[in-house]
């Protein structure tokens, strides 16, 4: 059975008016709109349908998987539902579930674009690349018109690591459904990653549209979004966006508009207030007033004192600024730390280094979730770099670790110096002012590499795979302090740490 919508009198406007306010950032609102409407509908199938779309595209992988079991069980012919089901069950990383219950559906409904499809977006969820490239190339011989088989084997491509040929197949996607902005999006990555800087980051604003659940909702800001032309009457407000990490990263171009626009207020997350007003004391810093809805950033903006001219999004700055030209956008660093603070966290590490360097240390992140997984290195692999130098390392981790601590050390007979009395989670300055105390930092992709290279330490940022970060001349395009360490082929954890374990001698060569 396939459920349409043509048989349901006046639902396509009810679920219409869900979608605009999923979008809107109410999706909770979006949800109980098509909980009533299923409670007065002599089948409810169709709006719990609805209810699993939403809560997908939001990331509330458990109830959309609640939703989509609720439709089988009333339709378990349902093709859609049965589809939408196996996709959460990947999106979960029970990929082994979800190609199961792809099995099932083409054995019995041979021939579905849709099904096939996402059988292959299982094999790339569950690893299996060669075997999901393979399986888009004989789809493109089959659908041809699909623009979603050249846009999900781009992003395959992209994960091997081969962007140029990812540039292409997004490029025949876009052709086929010019205004998908995921599209857009994707092919952002990799030209970024290719080091085409000005095509990336136009596609890059891919990234704001509304009918992505990734883009932001600003409420009550009435002023127009900055096109970048100088000058204005009034103050320039840069709006925070996406996760901690991003937001120190996409700050390295604040100094420099600083200097074109003069007058700005900068808004970012609470935590980094006291921090961003000390290091750029020519702007106005203020905390976000934000709120999560899904995978979605409401920012409210009522309590702004002074309405701004105009608004840009942090990330946006290098696009309308024609950043960065030649080197990073920060060669040194941006953030200012305490250097009192700084140095009495140094005299501390010293005294049980005696002349050994000090390395921060940071393996892993707070976000654990499914996504973020393969970023992560197991502890076992980062034994050839604790062993492999002669140094003192010290624990930047943000989050409980003494028991990971114990296991590095068994692992590689290196002691980690533990540092659980700082509340790095919230006390950024005193995170930024531990970075400050040691000669060199080495981790994974994460908040503390970002601050650390914001303070002007250098850091070695260790990656599964090229990221689609930009590069200019081995170094982060945006925090010059980072270079990057990764594999040739994704997942070869062990080069990644070879080469990072060059990096560090390299850089601890030249401290000393």
């Amino acid at each position: 059975m396939s459920l349409g919508m043509e048989s349901w009198g006046d639902l396509p406007a009810e679920i219409a008016r869900a979608r605009d306010l999923a979008q809107q950032g109410d999706l909770q609102a979006a949800v109980h709109a098509l909980e009533a409407l299923a409670t007065r509908s002599p089948d409810p199938a169709q709006a719990i349908f609805e209810i699993g779309n939403l809560t997908k595209a939001a990331g509330l992988y458990d109830q959309a998987e609640a939703a989509f079991r609720k439709v089988l069980e009333t339709h378990p012919r349902s093709i859609e539902a049965a589809t939408n089901l196996a996709n959460v069950l990947a999106a979960k990383g029970q990929t082994g579930s979800a190609i199961r219950v792809l099995r099932n559906i083409q054995s019995v409904a041979p021939g579905n674009p849709h099904v096939d499809i996402s059988m292959a977006d299982a094999l790339f969820a569950d690893g299996r690349f060669d075997e999901a490239l393979a399986a888009y190339d004989r789809l493109a011989e089959l659908y041809p018109a699909q623009a979603a088989i050249p846009a999900n084997r781009g992003e395959v491509l992209a994960r091997l690591g081969r962007h140029a040929e990812a540039i292409a197949a997004l490029d025949q996607a876009a052709a086929l459904d010019p205004s998908n902005p995921r599209i857009v999006r994707n092919r952002a990555f990799s030209r970024l990653a290719e080091g085409d800087l000005a095509a990336g980051f136009a596609d890059y604003e891919a990234r704001l549209a509304p009918s992505l659940p990734t883009a932001p909702v600003r409420t009550n800001l009435k002023a127009p979004r900055w096109d970048g032309t100088l000058p204005l009457d009034g103050p320039l407000l840069v709006t925070a966006e996406q996760g901690l990490g991003d937001e120190i990263r996409f700050a390295a171009s604040l100094p420099r508009l600083i200097d074109r626009a003069g007058a700005v207020i900068v808004e970012c997350d609470p935590r980094l207030v006291d921090l961003f007003a000390a290091s750029l004391p020519r702007a106005q810093v203020i905390a976000h007033n934000r709120r999560r809805d899904g995978q979605r950033a409401v920012f409210d903006y009522a309590h702004l004192v002074e309405p701004p001219a105009a608004w840009i999004e942090a990330g946006s700055l290098p696009h309308l600024m024609h950043l960065p030209v030649g080197v990073p956008i920060a060669t040194m660093g941006y953030v200012t730390t305490s250097p009192m603070r700084a140095n009495l966290m140094r005299a501390r590490f010293k005294a049980e280094a005696a002349d050994r360097p000090l390395v921060g240390f940071c393996w892993g992140s707070g976000a654990v979730d499914h996504s973020r997984q393969r970023f992560y290195p197991p502890l076992q692999a980062w034994a050839p770099i604790l062993s492999g130098i002669d140094a003192t390392f010290v624990d930047l981790q943000y989050v409980t670790s003494d028991a990971d601590r114990a296991e590095l050390q068994e692992l590689s007979g290196a002691e980690i110096v533990g540092t659980d009395d700082l509340d790095k989670r919230n006390d950024l300055s005193a995170a930024a002012c531990l970075a400050a105390a040691v000669d060199v930092v080495i981790g994974v992709s994460s908040s503390v590499a970002s601050m650390a290279a914001a303070v002007g330490t250098p850091t070695v940022e260790v990656t599964p795979e090229r990221t689609w970060v930009p590069q200019l001349g081995g170094r982060d395009a945006w925090l010059g302090p980072i270079v990057a360490a990764y594999p040739d082929k994704p997942g070869d954890w062990n080069q990644a740490m070879r080469r990072a374990l060059a990096e560090l001698e390299d850089i601890l060569e030249v401290v000393d």
